[in-house]
């Protein structure tokens, strides 16, 4: 730990990251010659409370031992607690000598609590009380669409768990789902939407007809039974 060592460079480095981060993020050197002692150089020591001369964390000393011997030199965002209990985004980076020893380390320590209380916010805001009240008839979801194409192609999506598939690898199964899929959209009320359904699926408007006359025999039989 006595190892004498120039830090003149980490030094500078110290205030050039503290200015390119902002007020929001500290940024502490130390050196463990004097781990009493430790830190040599801080900017924006308002986040941590802290000043020249403080002493090394407990957490640094506990970590000493590991680097320099094993894995990277440097630890990233875990979690610190400033000494008014503010939460703080902790990257800690050891500097060692030219035997691998650590002699100190860098440490970048940013005041997350306008990120968390953002969050929260972005929280309230997308809220969806139809996704988890209790009593919600049909859970369903208003999807929109910037064309009834946009809207086809969601479905055979859905249908065929496949972004992007080609046409002739449709079987008639999931032509005739797709198509289900849409009547329950209601989408056939849509002026020339059978049209466009049988140029997407690759059948004729007749075969698209027919598909949706099985469908709603069918779903006349199941109101029947």
């Amino acid at each position: 730990m006595g190892t004498e060592y120039d830090f003149t460079s980490y030094i500078q480095l110290v205030d050039f990251l503290g200015l390119c981060f902002g007020e929001q993020t500290e940024v502490v050197l130390h050196s463990f010659k004097d781990i009493n002692h430790s830190i040599i150089a801080i900017h924006n020591g308002h986040i941590s409370g802290r000043d020249l001369g403080a002493p090394l964390t407990s957490f640094a000393l506990s970590k000493l031992k590991d680097k320099g011997k094993e894995g990277p030199p440097y630890y990233m965002n875990y979690l610190g607690m400033s000494k008014n209990n503010m939460p703080l985004r902790s990257n800690s980076f050891f500097i060692l000598d030219k035997s691998g020893n650590p002699v100190g380390m860098i440490c970048i320590n940013t005041d997350v609590t306008k990120y968390q209380q953002a969050a929260e916010l972005l929280q309230k805001l997308a809220f969806i009380p139809s996704l988890i009240t209790e009593d919600n008839e049909n859970n369903s979801i208003e999807a929109f669409q910037s064309s009834p194409r946009d809207m086809i192609n969601g479905i055979i999506k859905d249908v065929t768990h496949s972004a992007g598939i080609s046409i002739e690898r449709l079987t008639v199964d999931e032509k005739v789902e797709i198509v289900r899929r849409l009547n329950i959209e209601k989408f056939f009320l849509i002026k020339g939407s059978v049209s466009e359904v049988s140029t997407m699926l690759g059948v004729s408007e007749a075969t698209v007809y027919r598909y949706l006359s099985n469908i709603n025999k069918k779903l006349k039989m199941e109101k029947l039974s």
